[in-house]
């Protein structure tokens, strides 16, 4: 991922909150739910109390983990992993103490607790991971605990509501109807397709924003016959169908992604999809020729890129911001970047976010995904009151009201400051020793997945900013808040469609996964680039079945099966 992209999309999606921090004080913590069920802590702490976050534990309790680093973890004012800005509040404010056992890179991480869990050491009381293969064997260790009954006990109204918002949040972590873990969060919808047209050519033209393929078809080739742009190189529909390195995956990347091609036939490629009460693979389903047939038509025609297929999305951001690219279908973002680099490189030229076109008046695209595993719990950890005192007060974090803890941010001069003319700000260059980001240093980062593009949507259509959160919104990009508010619409409409498989890779999918998706890759670019006739989609799906789909199928459908009992 780009650090642009990335920076951007943090910038566009977050939102903090806060929970008012008081405290009580009361001896060391309980022994565990299993032990204890009807006692918050061994002397005295209520459950309302680690609920409302209003606990301290006067002799510190202490909740070990293990850190997965990578580069944007950095740190300031002599501090590390072990004692930062964060752990000290944790101590001073909840009477947590945060032990870090260790820190490895991030592609060390997963080999490490694999080789602690083989020889049978001791594991971190808590621990979070986004790998859902890891997240699974460890679970089947029988090591972490069922937090289904700690969760209810425990846990903040506000985290209640988070969680249970929607069925698919606990879809990862839910094994045999218990909750094995805190489910990790991104932001929802963070990159679902939004069309992004270049209004300067439109206008220029006399044309409006295309709403169907049809008018698509229409507006492409007057880019490609009229060359409003002032050059032959135009590009009239931006694709990056060789995102995916060594596992190619043409069509649902996160910058010119083509999902919605075959959504508006009945599909959506590299996704499995709910057809008949059984789960299928979208880009094995029948409307896959179509659309491949309709890609290959785009293609010849000139429509796309004739080096799309060795273009990534970096690549693709290269060329919209040398102003090449006409037409795009990208997240809501993307008003901050590349465009923001194409209005600096081409004077005049902006583009406009619009609504997917329609086919028939069909149309469906990915929906991205947002569920990142979990944290996990030791099944013989004595202190799950003091983890949900910490997650509750932590959770506060999350679309916060004036004055409270985390209104700002995380922590003054870390992550932001507040300037001598008493303004707020974020910029690097106004904090004090440089800018950091104290949310790395959690045990998990809390989110709402959904609240932050539905807050912009809400601004878009012209609410009046009231919250902290809907004012910092109001001060950005209009045409941010546009696309924000076409995928909000899109949601309500059911345009956008989940990955309907959320467990951990099945046997079939480690052992054959990556010949497969291989396979899928090489068809589908060979067949748009005319090497191979559409018809060689149907001996396509007959290997892929042969080589291990038909087993992945049954797999995913066995877990299907289980969790709509």
């Amino acid at each position: 991922m780009s650090k642009k992209r990335y920076l951007l999309a943090l910038a566009g999606m977050m939102v903090f909150s806060l929970v008012t921090a008081c405290s009580q004080s009361a001896n060391s913590g309980e022994k565990g739910a299993e032990n204890s069920p009807t006692s918050a802590a061994q002397k005295g702490a209520s459950a309302d109390a680690i609920q409302k976050g209003t606990y301290k534990f006067e002799t510190p309790v202490t909740i070990t983990t293990v850190k997965a680093t990578d580069a944007t973890m950095k740190f300031k004012n002599g501090e590390t992993m072990e004692n930062n800005v964060h752990t000290k509040w944790a101590h001073d404010q909840l009477g947590v103490d945060l032990k870090v056992l260790w820190q490895v890179p991030g592609e060390q991480f997963n080999t490490k607790l694999r080789l602690m869990l083989t020889a049978n050491e001791s594991l971190p009381d808590v621990l979070t991971t986004q790998d859902m293969t890891l997240l699974d064997e460890l679970i089947q260790s029988g090591k972490y605990r069922d937090i289904t009954a700690d969760f209810e006990k425990y846990a903040s109204p506000k985290m209640k509501q988070i969680y249970n918002s929607n069925p698919l949040n606990w879809s990862q972590v839910t094994y045999g109807g218990k909750k094995m873990a805190i489910p990790n969060f991104a932001t929802a919808g963070n990159d679902n397709p939004v069309m992004w047209v270049r209004q300067d050519w439109l206008d220029k033209l006399g044309m409006k924003a295309p709403k169907t393929f049809e008018e698509l078809e229409a507006v492409m080739q007057a880019f490609l016959d009229k060359k409003p742009g002032g050059s032959d190189n135009v590009i009239p529909l931006g694709a990056s169908l060789g995102s995916g390195g060594s596992s190619p995956n043409p069509f649902t990347s996160w910058l010119g992604e083509t999902s919605w091609v075959f959504g508006a036939l009945g599909t959506v490629p590299y996704q499995w999809l709910v057809k008949d009460g059984k789960l299928v693979h979208g880009s094995t389903f029948p409307a896959m020729k179509d659309g491949l047939a309709k890609l290959r038509d785009w293609y010849n025609k000139g429509y796309l890129s004739k080096e799309a297929g060795l273009h990534d999305e970096n690549k693709l951001a290269e060329l919209i911001a040398q102003g090449r690219v006409g037409i795009v279908v990208a997240p809501s973002w993307m008003s901050g970047w590349p465009n923001t680099d194409m209005q600096k490189n081409v004077a005049g030229s902006i583009m406009k976010p619009y609504p997917l076109p329609t086919l028939n008046g069909k149309i469906e695209a990915r929906d991205t995904t947002y569920l990142r595993g979990g944290l996990l719990v030791k099944k013989d950890f004595e202190h799950v009151d003091a983890l949900f005192l910490y997650l509750n007060r932590i959770f506060g974090a999350v679309n916060p009201e004036e004055g409270s803890e985390f209104v700002n941010g995380w922590a003054k001069d870390y992550d932001y400051t507040i300037k001598a003319d008493g303004t707020y700000s974020v910029t690097e260059a106004d904090i004090p020793g440089g800018k950091v980001s104290p949310a790395k240093y959690l045990l998990i980062e809390p989110k709402d997945p959904f609240i932050g593009m539905k807050l912009r949507a809400d601004v878009s259509r012209g609410k009046a900013p009231v919250t902290p959160s809907e004012k910092k919104i109001a001060v950005s990009g209009q045409d941010g808040l546009k696309a924000a508010e076409i995928v909000d619409d899109g949601w309500k409409a059911g345009i956008y469609i989940p990955q309907a498989y959320t467990g951990a890779n099945t046997p079939a999918m480690q052992s054959k996964g990556g010949i497969l998706v291989k396979l899928e890759g090489d068809t589908f670019i060979n067949i748009i680039y005319g090497k191979k006739p559409v018809t060689e989609f149907d001996n396509f799906v007959k290997e892929w079945k042969s080589l291990g789909g038909d087993d992945m199928t049954k797999e995913v459908n066995d877990w299907y099966s289980k969790m709509k009992k």
